[in-house]
């Protein structure tokens, strides 16, 4: 079994049946990102399938996920381009990675959410044990958050801004939801 398909059956052990997978091409490297509608009640669970193939690019055997509750085809959008821009500038990708500019990619859904970035983390929401996939792969969780947020984990880090989410219980799977700050 190769690395895709060892992926794609942990994805569909922990996640149930995906309903689509759309191919994603910078010119140079190709994603697919997978959407899984039954994780969680009201939204839907998208995870990358490829990122694994650029660990040398990044120092890290990978894929992400991205729980979002609307506008399902701009947020596989904003991941897609966030994981082109970490491929192109050979990021040391982990947990704490920041990328800004999602209103570079779409305005009116940076303007209409106040969302202007993609924080990666650790998973969460997701059942447990789903991070690790044997020894061959790590999985990391993405979620959006406001220039404010942005700003604070540039000036703070990342492990204040986790306890600041965690302290002020927001769900931010809610793209709706208002910044913690």
């Amino acid at each position: 079994m190769n690395v895709g398909e060892l992926l794609l059956d942990h994805y569909e052990h922990f996640l149930g049946d995906y309903i689509g997978a759309d191919v994603y091409s910078n010119g140079e490297q190709e994603i697919q990102i997978l959407g899984f509608p039954k994780v969680i009640e009201n939204s839907m669970v998208f995870i990358t399938l490829g990122v694994s193939k650029y660990s040398d690019m990044i120092n890290n055997q990978c894929e992400i996920a991205l729980a979002v509750d609307e506008s399902y085809d701009e947020c596989a959008e904003v991941l897609a381009n966030a994981v082109f821009y970490i491929l192109s500038n050979r990021m040391n990708f982990g947990k704490g990675i920041l990328i800004e500019g999602v209103e570079n990619i779409n305005a009116s859904f940076a303007e209409k959410y106040n969302k202007t970035a993609l924080y990666f983390t650790n998973v969460f929401v997701l059942p447990e044990n789903f991070a690790f996939v044997n020894d061959v792969c790590c999985i990391y969780m993405c979620l959006f958050v406001s220039k404010d947020e942005a700003e604070f984990i540039k000036k703070y880090g990342s492990e204040k801004f986790e306890d600041l989410l965690e302290n002020s219980d927001v769900d931010v799977i809610d793209l709706k939801r208002k910044s913690v700050l």
